[in-house]
């Protein structure tokens, strides 16, 4: 691997093994995702058939109580069908507000358990010009880059902001993680480099996010490194 940042790594066997374990990962999910929809949906329908039959009040209400998680439960199934489909990228107009929401829903019941706490305050109206799907990956790979910054932490704060600045909309994911130590900070963007020891760290998360930032016309950067206040901003042009 270069140290130099935007060097090239070659693809060693155990990191070209890593990427095919990831993309049939990625398969499997989403044939997973199919599966449990079908399920859903005839839990869905079964439950619709119970709603309308005479029954007690209590009874009622514990039947809208399954359709509810049902409903809960499909959505979330749909958000990671959309999020592993493939095809070729489409630049559109994308609504700012919604690819973040999409990209922390795709995260929240992790982000709960570890006891992380999201705040977002993203200006109304902003939309950059986007692949839907690739939005919402680069900002999912942000998140997760903040989830794995707070893991060892005692306060644990994701925060997500948005507005309009000189013709290009800036994203900023802040979080009160370890934060990125003036020695590394030219080589967190290089594919494959990661300060994390666990096996599952591949070191692809800022690579990939500023590859689909650059499509858009549009770059990743650090903004803050510091401990306790590590923010990296996503500046993409804003749509016309």
């Amino acid at each position: 691997m270069s140290d130099e940042a935007g060097g090239t790594a070659a693809l060693n066997p155990q990191r070209l093994g890593q990427l095919n374990r990831l993309a049939t990962s990625a398969r499997l999910v989403a044939g997973m995702a199919h599966e449990l929809n079908n399920s859903l949906q005839v839990v869905s329908g079964l439950v619709e058939l119970l709603a309308d039959a005479d029954v007690p009040p209590d009874v009622a209400a514990r039947i809208r109580k399954i359709g509810g998680q049902a409903d809960k439960a499909s959505s979330t199934v749909r958000q990671v069908l959309g999020y592993t489909r493939e095809g070729a990228p489409e630049l559109r107009r994308q609504d700012v507000g919604s690819a973040v929401e999409r990209a922390v829903a795709l995260r929240r019941y992790n982000l709960g358990r570890a006891g992380i706490s999201v705040t977002s305050q993203v200006a109304p109206g902003l939309s950059v010009r986007a692949d839907e799907r690739g939005l919402i990956q680069l900002l999912l790979n942000l998140v997760l880059n903040a989830e794995d910054a707070l893991s060892a932490q005692a306060r644990k704060d994701l925060h997500i902001s948005a507005e309009a600045v000189e013709g290009n909309v800036r994203i900023a994911v802040s979080d009160t993680g370890h934060g990125v130590s003036d020695d590394i900070r030219h080589r967190i963007f290089d594919p494959f480099f990661s300060t994390r020891a666990d096996a599952r760290a591949v070191g692809l998360g800022l690579p990939v996010a500023q590859a689909i930032a650059m499509s858009a016309g549009g770059r990743v950067f650090l903004a803050d490194g510091r401990p306790g206040s590590t923010t990296f901003v996503v500046e993409l042009p804003a749509a016309t």
